[in-house]
């Protein structure tokens, strides 16, 4: 993967991330457990970007 599109990707991730732990869902966990089960999930594919872009990235670092 080109190295913008691996650090597009952790951005993406971690949006995901900052996203899933807002004040508004955080709030609205609390309320409706449908919610708080897509909020694991969001945090988890947030996670999967990041690993996968910090891979990708930590492989073009190293000499071939």
């Amino acid at each position: 993967m080109p190295p913008m599109r691996a650090l597009l990707l952790g951005g993406v991730g971690l949006a995901l991330q900052v996203v899933a732990l807002l004040p508004p869902v955080d709030g609205a966990v609390d309320s409706n457990a449908a919610i708080h089960y897509l909020q694991h999930g969001i945090i988890f594919a947030g996670g999967i970007c990041m690993g996968i872009a910090l891979r990708d990235l930590l492989m073009m670092s190293r000499p071939r």
